[in-house]
């Protein structure tokens, strides 16, 4: 069989095979319909943000959430005073997902807390264990007097592999510095979950412990990459959270795969026949907002997060013009942090939250 194969090869001219430069090969998408963006409804806010929240609902398949089981493994206690507990929430008989709660020993501000929400990465890096573009930033918030929890993410850390205590199973994301593997998204894809949406459905969790535990009225939001898209699209569906500091988000998802080459942690099937990311970070008026970005995270060889790219412009005006249809206009503010990456920037975040304390 390997002879006639070879046979067959050697009666083709060697330029026979089709190549990309006889085709027309620049595909792209036409712009999504956006039927419920917010330019389509301006004459009417409330009725948009009811019924865009409730497609937002329903494309993330985020549902009403009951307060999950939460056990402590173990704490240590770091300089300045602060306890650094490790947590566990058991959201069901399949699946435990974990967090690190920082608490200060002295000054911690009076039914507020913080969820610091990690990137493409793991939770380690935010609380001290570490460092990376997170920068230690729940840290620096606990640092600064805040009750902070940092959660893990699903196909992060400890959750990188969900399906690790089920033999013969895999769902995976994230191989850190190696080959990527999406069964954990793809698979989602195929019930009706997205990896976003669940993630959502976690926080929602979280906080409600949270609340329940240490009397919070106050919740403040921080988050960066992949957890700046959460720090927009979670408090959408929460009542408590009252400002929101997001990094490295945004722009529309028109490019976060052809342009950017993201990975799809936030990918939600259909979105752009419905909204954009301005429309759902509008939905978070008229709480304080901070979009932040490094100057230097835009599009290039060397950069797969491009998240200061050339969609962020209008999305800040399709976003301004949401906020000022709820008199809110100022609440919204971009900050571009000059010679920084894709990385947090910690005094930025500390003084936005300083100067809005309630």
């Amino acid at each position: 069989m390997h002879d006639m194969a070879n046979a067959a090869s050697a009666e083709f001219p060697p330029d026979f095979a089709i190549q990309p430069a006889e085709l027309t090969l620049a595909f792209s998408h036409l712009p999504g319909e956006r039927r419920l963006s917010f330019a389509r409804h301006a004459h009417d806010p409330a009725g948009w943000r009811q019924q865009c929240k409730q497609k937002l609902a329903a494309l993330l398949n985020v549902q009403a959430q009951q307060t999950c089981a939460v056990r402590e493994l173990r704490q240590v206690l770091i300089g300045e005073g602060i306890a650094v507990k490790a947590m566990v929430m058991h959201v069901s008989d399949q699946l435990d997902v974990p967090a690190y709660l920082l608490v200060p020993r002295e000054n911690c501000a009076p039914h507020t807390a913080v969820m610091a929400i990690h990137g493409h990465g793991e939770a380690e890096p935010c609380i001290g264990l570490g460092e990376d573009y997170h920068h230690q930033f729940a840290l620096a918030l606990a640092r600064a007097g805040y009750l902070v929890l940092c959660p893990e993410l699903r196909g992060f850390g400890a959750l990188k592999d969900v399906a690790v205590g089920a033999a013969g199973q895999r769902l995976d994301y994230w191989n850190w510095g190696g080959a990527m593997a999406y069964s954990l998204v793809t698979d989602g894809f195929q019930h009706g979950h997205t990896l976003i949406g669940d993630t959502v459905a976690d926080l929602l969790r979280w906080e409600e412990w949270l609340a329940q535990m240490f009397a919070i009225q106050h919740l403040h939001v921080a988050g960066i990459s992949y957890g700046g898209d959460l720090a927009l699209t979670y408090p959408v569906f929460s009542g408590r959270v009252d400002r929101i500091f997001a990094s490295g988000t945004l722009g529309s998802f028109s490019v976060i795969f052809s342009r950017c080459y993201n990975a799809p942690a936030h990918c939600i099937p259909g979105v752009l026949q419905w909204m954009d990311r301005s429309d759902i970070a509008g939905l978070n008026a008229p709480r304080p907002l901070v979009l932040h970005y490094g100057e230097l995270d835009t599009p290039g060889d060397d950069n797969y997060s491009a998240s200061y790219n050339h969609t962020v412009e209008p999305s800040v005006h399709e976003l301004r013009a949401i906020y000022k249809a709820f008199g809110a206009e100022d609440a919204l503010e971009l900050l571009v942090t000059v010679g920084k990456r894709h990385e947090m920037d910690n005094e930025a975040l500390l003084s936005f939250f300083a100067n809005t304390a309630s």
